[in-house]
């Protein structure tokens, strides 16, 4: 007679129930670091995107990348890379930070327009090809590409001595509730270059957003300076918690 060794049915539930549990309390460890990974990343993303604004503002007479769609009004759509220009209709240019690309190559890649915490549509993958066809050809014929950042410049023509230490230059997207990256807070940059992180862990900025694109220019603003006030609040908070 011959005797087999090996797992019991009821041994081997037993190895699955432990395997399972062991899982379970891992998993909330592994995915706070890595959302604090991307954190990071996004940081480093918008760090080299300030640098690369004040480049192109030095070889520009200190002007800032001129944003089409700001100067329109759309506030919350400031995260776009290419806008036909209502004055110069024939101009074969991209706009706000996509301007960082066709010109002089302020930055080495685009990827550094891509939070790795987004999701959603407005992705490195889906963009990648229209940016680069659009610093070597027209554009005209090319759908609305946009950045998981938002350029808050403040007017038609800024300038980059009318930055204070305190402005913020860049944010994390809030164009709708699927552009806002990370969901518990965002990352911005000021105009002394320093990376603040607002914390949100009650999505509060999240939940003011709207669900889809606004067309509206005034609706936009409205948008726009809400969360502003939040993120204002957020700031007071956080200073007088560090108090």
């Amino acid at each position: 007679m011959t005797s087999r060794t090996g797992f019991s049915l009821l041994e081997l539930m037993v190895v699955l129930a432990i395997t399972s549990i062991l899982t379970a309390l891992l998993f909330p460890g592994m995915r706070a670091a890595r959302d604090s990974a991307h954190r990071l990343m996004c940081a480093s993303n918008m760090r080299q995107l300030g640098t690369a604004v004040i480049l192109y503002a030095h070889d520009y007479r200190e002007r800032l990348p001129h944003s089409e769609l700001a100067a329109r009004g759309q506030m919350l759509d400031r995260m776009g890379l290419n806008a036909i220009s209502e004055a110069f209709p024939a101009r074969k240019e991209l706009d706000g930070l996509g301007k960082l690309f066709q010109f002089g190559r302020y930055c080495d890649s685009p990827k550094c327009l891509y939070c790795p915490s987004h999701r959603n549509s407005h992705t490195y993958e889906t963009n990648a090809n229209g940016i680069q066809s659009s610093t070597e050809h027209v554009y005209s014929n090319q759908p609305m590409m946009f950045s998981n950042y938002q350029y808050v410049a403040t007017n038609d023509e800024p300038k980059l001595h009318l930055l204070s230490d305190d402005m913020i230059l860049l944010s994390d997207g809030f164009r709708t509730k699927q552009d806002f990256n990370h969901r518990v807070g965002m990352n911005t940059i000021r105009g002394d270059g320093s990376i603040q992180w607002w914390n949100d862990a009650e999505q509060k900025f999240y939940f003011a957003l709207p669900d889809t694109p606004l067309t509206s220019s005034p609706l936009q603003a409205e948008i726009f300076d809400q969360v502003w006030g939040l993120v204002g609040e957020s700031d007071q908070q956080q200073q007088a918690n560090s108090n």
